[in-house]
């Protein structure tokens, strides 16, 4: 069974991506709260931003990071 490579370009995106959603629970909880109500039945929970929002956004950022690096290093 083989497994489909990840390209580089996908985890730079998602390495942004997971940074953006980082410095937003980070810096802007209004921000995240407004993409909340339109998520929450999905992924969110209120409790995450009012009592873990540091939690959740260091965890983001270090996510973010870290597939913003292994997408940098294995770029061609």
């Amino acid at each position: 069974m083989s497994i489909m490579p990840v390209y580089p370009l996908v985890k730079l995106l998602f390495g942004i991506l997971f940074c953006f959603l980082g410095l937003g629970y980070l810096y802007r909880p209004s921000v995240i709260s407004r993409l909340n109500a339109f998520l929450r039945e999905y992924l969110f929970n209120d409790a995450y931003i009012v009592l873990d929002r540091r939690k959740w956004g260091t965890l983001s950022m270090m996510v973010g990071i870290l597939l913003l690096y292994m997408g940098w290093t294995s770029w061609k």
